[in-house]
């Protein structure tokens, strides 16, 4: 049977060699920037003090006459044959002295144009005239004339040839530019042997490339990856036979990671095999604690007044609530009760923490609260005397924020007391605003707290709206909180409905912003109108 090459080994060869590919492209990379720029000073300047010296030998004011009478003289000849002599000395392709007209500068007439003997090009004579439209010769002789700059242009791979220009302007004696002398220097060689510097440095890396795949590919497969086959395989048959280990990574001699690495698997393995009988059991005991908790939750719903109408005797007003948990069970509490014939008893609380333990806390302050309301006490002394029976043997630091008011119906009065629980809303109208007194410690946080309360005068149609944080903290997707502004807004919507439906439309704008983003704080309300 023909043996394969492992996926393994593939994956890893494969990525080492795009690894030392990249690494290779960039130290060529930066050698051929640094090797470029270091021809392109050295070329630049030279071709510039070249360029330089020819300039100091040039005879500006008699151009004019010599392009007039299209005559040279003995002086033309001379400047000619020094310029020839700098050609031949520094191995130039051609020097070429002339005037370009303003604005385009490509009109050209030449003054002098010796060329190199034998080479690619023709000297142009005394006064020859031309238009040559290239845009950068044109922009570089517009740069010289105008601003008497020096310019350098690189030319690759034309009909002539690569090449290095020096652009110099010439000025006669008064100063004034008259023409622009161009020394022109072939650098075939230099594109040539970056050629052979690309065509050397990507031999060179396909040949490492071969060599090192076909080594290290069996190197690696031998030391590596067989050990590592090994492991798979019997971890494989772990997961497929009923979580039975064997004693195959046994045989694999710890002598270095891979070694330690089976025997550690071998170790798991045995100790998943032990962990699956327990937690066999545990999942067990899980079921049973789901039964309880879902015993929990029925208990607890089971002790929040529900029903609607809260009181069907009572037609003086109209209430009705509702709690939502983020868990299972929740901590959030609601409560309502007849405490006479002309007294009614709201509350909304909000236990810190979660779950079970919130749960009972929750219960308990219920309980509290009922049955010091009942008594006949304010509601400050309510809370006064509940929060220091709370606050004794509170082992778990739970405390509660709540709010509780009395309501008077002969009057309309409403006396409240509020324990650190965010502001109820009063529905006046189509004016909504929060009754924004302020606020006293939490309930359960410090033993011997006194407590303040308030009264405000509720007119017929009023409608009051309290609810816990989870309202105006509930978030969407992009943690955006619901916020107090969009509770208003959602509560000025709901004038002449009824309780029930105030709180379902307030829900259903919630819910509307959240969206299918996880909330995690229980979500109560209780809304109360008067008729």
């Amino acid at each position: 049977m023909k043996r394969r090459l492992p996926v393994l080994t593939k994956k890893i060869v494969f990525n080492i060699v795009i690894a030392g590919f990249i690494l290779c492209t960039m130290i060529f990379a930066a050698g051929f920037i640094a090797y470029s720029r270091q021809f392109r000073t050295q070329y630049d300047k030279h071709i510039r003090s070249v360029a330089a010296t020819v300039v100091e030998c040039l005879n500006p004011d008699s151009f004019d006459t010599y392009l007039q009478t299209k005559t040279t003289d003995a002086r033309y000849d001379e400047i000619n044959n020094i310029l020839q002599y700098f050609i031949e000395q520094f191995e130039l392709n051609l020097i070429y002295v002339s005037q370009v007209e303003a604005p385009d500068y490509t009109r050209i007439t030449y003054i002098y144009n010796p060329v190199k003997k034998g080479g690619k090009h023709s000297p142009f004579p005394l006064g020859f005239f031309e238009v040559y439209e290239e845009p950068d010769y044109n922009s570089s002789a517009k740069r010289v004339f105008e601003n008497g700059e020096t310019v350098v242009r690189h030319t690759l791979k034309t009909r002539s040839g690569s090449h290095i220009t020096a652009m110099l302007p010439v000025r006669n004696s008064q100063g004034k530019i008259v023409a622009v002398l161009g020394a022109q220097k072939d650098i075939q060689e230099f594109v040539s042997a970056r050629h052979k510097y690309i065509n050397a440095v990507i031999f060179v890396e396909l040949i490492f490339a071969i060599v090192f795949v076909i080594f290290f590919s069996g190197f690696f497969n031998l030391h590596f990856i067989k050990p590592v086959v090994t492991i798979t395989r019997e971890t494989d048959h772990f997961a497929s036979y009923g979580g039975e280990p064997s004693e195959v990574l046994m045989t694999i001699h710890p002598k270095d990671e891979l070694g330690v690495l089976a025997h550690s698997v071998h170790q798991m393995e045995c100790d998943v095999n032990r962990n699956i009988k327990q937690i066999t059991q545990m999942t067990l005991e899980q079921q049973r604690l789901a039964t309880e908790l879902d015993l929990a939750t029925k208990i607890q719903r089971g002790v929040l007044p529900k029903g609607y109408p809260a009181f069907p005797d009572c037609k003086a007003f109209d209430l009705f609530a509702s709690m939502d948990p983020a868990k299972e069970v929740g901590g959030d509490l609601y409560d309502y009760h007849m405490l006479d014939d002309d007294h009614l008893m709201i509350t909304v609380g909000d236990v810190s923490g979660k779950g079970v333990p919130a749960a009972l806390f929750m219960m308990i302050v219920k309980t509290l609260l009922a049955t010091h309301a009942k008594s006949g006490l304010s509601p400050a002394k309510i809370f006064e005397t509940t929060n220091n029976q709370l606050c004794k043997n509170n082992v778990m630091d739970m405390f509660v924020t709540c709010w509780l008011g009395i309501l008077t119906l002969s009057t309309n009065e409403l006396c409240y007391v509020n324990a650190g629980h965010p502001f109820p809303v009063l529905l006046r109208g189509s004016d909504a605003s929060f009754i924004d007194s302020k606020p006293n410690l939490m309930l359960a946080g410090m033993d011997g707290v006194p407590y303040k309360e308030y009264t405000i005068k509720l007119q017929k149609g009023d409608a009051l709206l309290i609810y816990t944080d989870g309202v105006t903290e509930a978030t969407d997707r992009n943690e955006q909180l619901f916020g107090e502004p969009r509770l208003l807004e959602a509560v000025r919507n709901c004038n002449d409905i009824d309780a029930p439906l105030l709180i379902k439309k307030v829900r259903a704008t919630i819910n509307l912003f959240v969206g299918d983003a996880e909330q995690f704080d229980d979500i109560t309300m209780l809304a109360v109108r008067l008729l």
